[in-house]
């Protein structure tokens, strides 16, 4: 591709549906200020600006990403990529404009700082959207706010773990639908900032955040939640089994539908009670055989 001579290029890749949301997630990790969707049937165009110097680290990264989520969604082979130049643009503006209020389920809503509507009969929770994952706008997330909606309505949890905590909107919901003692424990140091920011700003300060590997957490919980991927949903089996209590539940998300049974098989003592879909995403929830 041919290097615009502006100082910013916009980045545009037209793919299938199912995959528009994790490729416009993957590019706000690769630093882009803002992403914007646009729908039609069943194609998205994904665009992001990125300054122009960093066009070749973009691209071949998107290129590497998409032929790896190539083995697992074959449609992401068929993605097409565009540069082109752009004028100087507010992208604080569209970045504000992509994040707008989401209601999940029937008791919460999960929005922005700058847009907080009136909501009677939900609970708000303010997330400021920035590196860390967890805004409300993937399915996943939203997959796990009904999950433990849909758990507390069931039986009262005194204990949760948020596994994987980004944005720290797991452990938020969890803590403003009642349950007494919330740990929120991500593996990269750099988020617990970010969660402890949007746990404050939500009145929610008495979760502990941790920073580390799920082996170094001691003790038992009711109610687990990790939303991560497949792999590391299978990797971390042993201590995930660990940190449930005795007829407590696990929340599993993170996962395409054509990875359900290698999720299945590395939980052989767990019965699933739930499974939750949106798009080509699952949430799991499991109990462990008696």
């Amino acid at each position: 591709m041919a290097v615009p001579t502006s100082a910013w290029i916009a980045l545009s890749v037209e793919v299938d549906d199912e995959i528009a949301e994790v490729v416009a997630n993957f590019l706000v990790e690769q630093g882009a200020p803002g992403v914007l969707t646009e729908t039609e049937a069943a194609h998205a165009r994904v665009e992001a600006p990125f300054p122009t110097v960093t066009q070749t680290e973009v691209v071949a990264a998107l290129e590497h990403y998409l032929a790896s989520l190539g083995e697992i969604v074959p449609a992401a082979l068929a993605a097409t990529l565009d540069v082109r130049a752009i004028p100087e643009v507010d992208w604080d503006a569209l970045w504000r404009r992509h994040h707008r209020p989401v209601a999940v389920g029937r008791r919460l809503l999960v929005a922005p700082p700058w847009d907080v509507p009136s909501a009677a009969g939900r609970e708000v929770l303010v997330v400021e959207p920035g590196m860390a994952f967890g805004t409300g706008q993937h399915a996943t997330t939203r997959g796990c706010l009904e999950a433990i909606e849909s758990a507390l309505e069931a039986h009262p949890i005194r204990s949760a773990l948020d596994v994987g905590t980004g944005s720290g909107v797991l452990a938020l919901a969890l803590s403003r639908l009642g349950v007494g003692r919330v740990v929120a424990l991500d593996v990269d140091p750099a988020v617990v900032p970010l969660a402890r920011a949007n746990l404050a700003r939500n009145g929610a300060g008495r979760v502990v955040l941790l920073a580390g590997p799920l082996a170094a957490v001691r003790g038992c919980f009711d109610f687990v939640v990790a939303n991560l991927l497949a792999d590391a949903v299978v990797a971390e089996v042993g201590a995930l089994t660990r940190a449930v209590g005795p007829g407590g539940r696990l929340v599993l998300s993170g996962l395409l539908a054509d990875q359900l049974r290698a999720v299945r098989a590395a939980y052989p003592t767990w019965r699933v009670t739930e499974t939750r879909a949106e798009d080509a995403w699952r949430t799991l929830t499991l109990v462990r055989e008696a």
